[in-house]
């Protein structure tokens, strides 16, 4: 016998509740704080940003799962019709994620899914999942029966490469190889030598962040690939985004300036000790000095002078992530059928 997907037949008090984006933002204030909000992706400022933006072609299908009376996790789901997915797209959202109490992954899916199927939803397609996401965790790593016929299966969609930091650059700097260590001060000593001036600064003010975004978004286009990508409504994204981001106190600019001028900068998230780097851009004419390079050892040197444990280079194949002592991690598409 199963009732509430316990095959004990135990009955489990689960409540299930319809929320809001705005609803999300005062759950992440209050009781959402005991949740595990794993990565920037994952917050109701970064949800909403992305909703704004693209999310009209959907539904919104956000729920949240409640265990005797207690929040155990978020459901950030989007639908279109019968299929349902995670609010975001992994174009611009690294990873994408529900947000549970650690350990209670297994009893949100027992909560969530068979609320699911009796909302109609035949097929949940997840795009974005790191080896530790809640589905990993609580379908394909637990063993339980979730009140409903679930078929679940995952293929490998990308790579994102992160970095553990050492506690200081020279440290950093022993951990590679000769070859490597020697480039790196190689690119180093030459801008050193060929510019007058240069320094590597960080901005977070969130002012001062929102009146550079349109600055770094012309340094983004001067890159042919990425110009394609950044249509008028990726660039109304990226405002708006950026401009939440900052105001969240969530959102920095690593500047490169030669002679006073911007020459290369990185945008990155500044989360729970961990630094996500977005994205970045520079001037073509300094492309000699690899200062597009150059920009992202700065970030790094400077994420470890703050104390920053990991170096999160995000998703993408670019030879630099590794050559900079990043560790690939695979990232995974699961589809699950509800029946």
């Amino acid at each position: 016998m199963v009732i509430n997907g316990n095959p004990e037949g135990r009955f489990m008090p689960f409540k299930i509740k319809e929320e809001t984006l705005d609803s999300l933002f005062a759950c992440y204030e209050t009781v959402g704080q005991k949740l595990n909000w794993s990565s920037v992706f994952t917050l109701p400022v970064w949800l909403k940003s992305w909703w704004e933006i693209f999310g009209k072609d959907y539904q919104l299908c956000l729920h949240s799962v409640w265990l005797d009376e207690e929040l155990i996790g978020i459901a950030p789901l989007m639908r279109r019709g019968s299929e349902a997915c995670l609010i975001g797209s992994p174009d611009v959202c690294d990873y994408l994620d529900f947000i549970t109490i650690p350990g209670k992954e297994k009893e949100f899916l027992q909560g969530l899914l068979p609320e699911l199927k009796m909302l109609g939803i035949e097929r949940l397609e997840l795009s974005a999942q790191r080896p530790d996401a809640v589905m990993f965790k609580g379908y394909f790593i637990g063993t339980a029966d979730f009140g409903c016929v679930c078929r679940g299966q995952f293929a490998l969609e990308d790579q994102s490469f992160e970095l553990k930091l050492y506690s200081t650059w020279e440290d950093y700097l022993a951990g590679f190889a000769k070859k490597e260590r020697h480039e790196i001060r190689r690119k180093l000593r030459r801008l050193k030598n060929e510019v007058k001036d240069y320094r590597y600064r960080v901005i977070g003010e969130s002012g001062e962040v929102e009146d550079f975004t349109a600055y770094f978004l012309d340094l983004f286009k001067q890159n042919p690939e990425k110009d394609n990508f950044l249509t008028e409504k990726m660039e109304r994204f990226f405002h708006m985004l950026i401009g939440n981001m900052a105001r969240a106190d969530l959102a920095r600019f690593g500047l490169l300036e030669i002679d006073g001028s911007v020459a290369a900068a990185v945008l990155y998230f500044d989360y729970r000790d961990r630094i996500y780097l977005y994205n970045s851009g520079y001037i073509a004419d300094y492309g000699s000095l690899s200062v597009g390079l150059l920009s992202k050892i700065f970030c790094i040197r400077d994420s470890i002078e703050r104390g920053r444990p990991v170096f999160d280079f995000l998703k993408g194949q670019e030879v630099y992530k590794s050559r900079f002592g990043g560790t690939a991690i695979p990232i995974y598409k699961v589809q699950l059928t509800i029946s």
